[in-house]
């Protein structure tokens, strides 16, 4: 596809919590017409604000309809991105009926299994049809393992990866970002620690980390891609851990309480306690503040000796829910410029690097710096 011809992207949850912002990043983007699709069209200009809606469509799609696929033909797409998670659970049935409709895809996927086991389960289909199928392009494992890579020629010797993501009090939740979250809350799950898959129990345990520019907070555990691909990509890291962190103790102890309670085989009824949760968490915005933060810290040898390096985002007004559609944002803009998304179906590591990502930080606000020993550059 030429970038004179244009590329036509559907994006699949278009005017949900992260899908009206790649709607408004592409509709922004010269040469991208963007469909904003999902099962209640008429929401979509009541959550696009501020949007040129003129490169803009609004259509019913239903991933759950038996005509979804010829639906999803019918759009005359060259390239779909789903945001319609959570991903926990999901199938890959909405990226077969990409490919079969001779679509690239790519998603916004987080959850563990979903993403890890993509490339195998969707290869060969991909492969035949000529086209590229994508998960995982958000900030995990997208971005963390951008930082990574950028990071991994500072050491000889590369041991521990740890990766923590801590949101504004106030960030807008989806609810299914919360419903992803209490997914694992309570339940065990693999981790690699000391050179050994190892048990830890999600949102359990919350301990406290520092930032470059945020205060202190209490991270817990999270069940995410990375347990699995950082493990594989950077072979003899012995260490391989991510939690989230919660700008305000109380929510992080709450967490820890329904992880402990559930952990004892009480049969709390997490899809309900879903909208609980991010009804209450509302309440206790006055208290927080709009900056959100990521860190990753990387432990190795170098020359010798023992060697630390930290890598610090700190997103600021409000700015983090941003963070996770720049992958998927980039990649289309990739498509639309007439260049080739990798044929094959792909976790989304190693298809970025670092730089595009600052250029997006840039647009927002964003601040990213590397420090060790105490000095930041």
């Amino acid at each position: 596809m030429s970038q004179q011809e244009g590329c036509r992207v559907v994006v699949l949850g278009g005017y949900g919590h992260f899908g009206a912002r790649i709607v408004c990043a592409l509709a922004a983007t010269p040469g991208i017409s963007v469909i904003a699709a999902g099962r209640h069209p008429q929401r979509a200009a009541a959550n696009l604000p501020g949007v040129e809606m003129a490169p803009v469509q609004c259509r019913r799609l239903d991933t759950a309809a038996a005509t979804f696929a010829a639906d999803l033909r019918a759009t005359g797409a060259d390239l779909v991105i789903h945001t319609a998670g959570p991903f926990q659970g999901q199938d890959y049935g909405v990226a077969r009926a990409c490919l079969e409709a001779g679509m690239h895809y790519i998603d916004l996927a987080d959850g563990r299994d979903f993403v890890r086991d993509f490339p195998a389960q969707l290869d060969a289909m991909a492969r035949r049809h000529g086209r590229s199928a994508i998960s995982g392009a958000s900030t995990l494992p997208a971005l963390s393992g951008a930082v990574v890579d950028a990071l991994r020629d500072r050491f000889d010797v590369l041991q521990s990866i740890d990766i923590v993501i801590a949101p504004a009090q106030a960030t807008p939740l989806g609810m299914a970002t919360v419903r992803a979250v209490l997914s694992y809350c309570g339940q065990p799950f693999r981790c690699w620690i000391d050179g050994r898959w190892q048990p830890v129990v999600g949102w359990a345990d919350p301990q406290p980390v520092t930032f470059a520019r945020i205060a202190p907070r209490l991270a817990s555990p999270c069940d995410v891609p990375d347990h699995d691909l950082l493990v594989q990509r950077h072979p003899g890291v012995s260490t391989v851990r991510f939690r989230a962190a919660l700008e305000l103790p109380l929510l992080s102890r709450c967490l820890a309480a329904l992880a402990w309670l559930r952990r004892r085989g009480l049969p709390l009824p997490m899809a309900a306690l879903a909208g609980v949760f991010a009804r209450a968490g509302r309440c206790f915005d006055r208290f927080g503040t709009d900056l959100g933060g990521m860190r990753v810290t990387l432990r190795g040898q170098r020359e010798g000796v023992a060697h630390r390096v930290h890598w610090d985002l700190t997103a600021p007004m409000l700015h983090g829910p941003e963070i996770p559609t720049f992958a998927a944002v980039l990649l289309a803009r990739r498509l639309a410029r007439g260049e080739p998304l990798p044929v094959g179906a792909h976790a989304c590591l190693g298809l970025l690097d670092l730089p595009e990502f600052e250029a997006e930080f840039a647009r927002w606000q964003i601040d990213s710096q590397v420090s060790w020993a105490g000095t930041a550059t």
